[in-house]
């Protein structure tokens, strides 16, 4: 992966939107917003995105180019045939809106090109390329690692709400979010699969430390509390800049290193 900054900027409605993606999916939809700022066109809803096989190997260091332009081709034809849910509020009547969506409105792939091209719906457009206020924007680099679509779910999450240390949330909220409320209704099965992969993955390879605890109402646990920070860049100390080792001076003040007198090579007379 190349070491320019790769923008992604996401709506932070878009971030707790309730939807599902697998991880290539998901991919699919971060590499496209990086591939359409570097045309400069940007992402809209007439263009068509295109990615090859080659664009998704270096930005997701694969190395099987036919594996992985199936599974490109594979994960174009689910994306297209998902939706995401927004919750907003009517504007005439101030009642609560739920609001449904597909991601695109329509797919191609070029077979001798290894090549598949990705045209977004017009309504996801707008959440996913403005630069204001109340967008969430970070680097694709600090997800490029991440083998769970949960993981990069939850980065998100958490550097929307940027500087804020701690965040406490509903349990039954963030299932929500995940959509996968009814699949993991036990917490111990959710904080295995779900939590506890997220946040190794997250400690592992993104530029956040993470860790959570839980609040109880009662003797049942509703509430998760989120604890993170930025990652302290390493130190970097170069050969010349290290201060040089100094010799312990033996015990009479002299260097270690001083040369030693070669040994006398006279006879002793002999004693009589």
């Amino acid at each position: 992966m190349s070491s320019k900054t790769e923008l992604v900027v996401k709506s932070n409605r878009l971030i707790e939107a309730c939807y599902r993606l697998g991880l290539v999916e998901q991919r699919l939809v971060l590499l496209s917003i990086v591939l359409a700022r570097e045309t400069g066109r940007g992402l809209n809803a007439v263009d068509f995105v295109s990615i090859t096989a080659k664009d998704y190997a270096e930005h997701f260091n694969e190395d099987d180019l036919n594996n992985v332009y199936a599974q490109l081709k594979a994960s174009a034809k689910t994306l297209y045939e998902r939706d995401f849910t927004l919750y907003d509020t009517d504007n005439k009547t101030g009642k609560p809106e739920v609001i449904t969506s597909r991601w695109l409105s329509a797919r191609s792939y070029v077979d001798g090109a290894g090549t598949i091209k990705l045209q977004f719906a017009p309504l996801i457009v707008p959440y996913i390329t403005r630069l204001e206020a109340e967008f969430t924007k970070y680097d694709l680099k600090k997800i490029a690692h991440m083998s769970s679509a949960y993981a990069i779910r939850l980065y998100e999450l958490l550097i929307q709400w940027g500087s804020v240390v701690k965040r406490e949330v509903e349990l039954e909220w963030l299932k929500k979010v995940l959509m996968v409320e009814r699949e993991y209704d036990r917490l111990d099965n959710f904080k295995k699969r779900v939590l506890d992969v997220a946040l190794s993955q997250i400690n592992e390879f993104s530029d956040l430390t993470a860790s959570y605890t839980q609040r109880t109402t009662g003797r049942v646990v509703t509430h998760l509390i989120f604890i993170f920070s930025k990652k302290t860049p390493p130190k970097q100390q170069t050969e010349a800049a290290k201060p040089a080792k100094q010799p312990v001076l033996e015990p009479d003040g002299k260097s270690p290193f001083r040369l030693a007198k070669a040994p006398s090579h006279r006879r002793r007379k002999p004693t009589i």
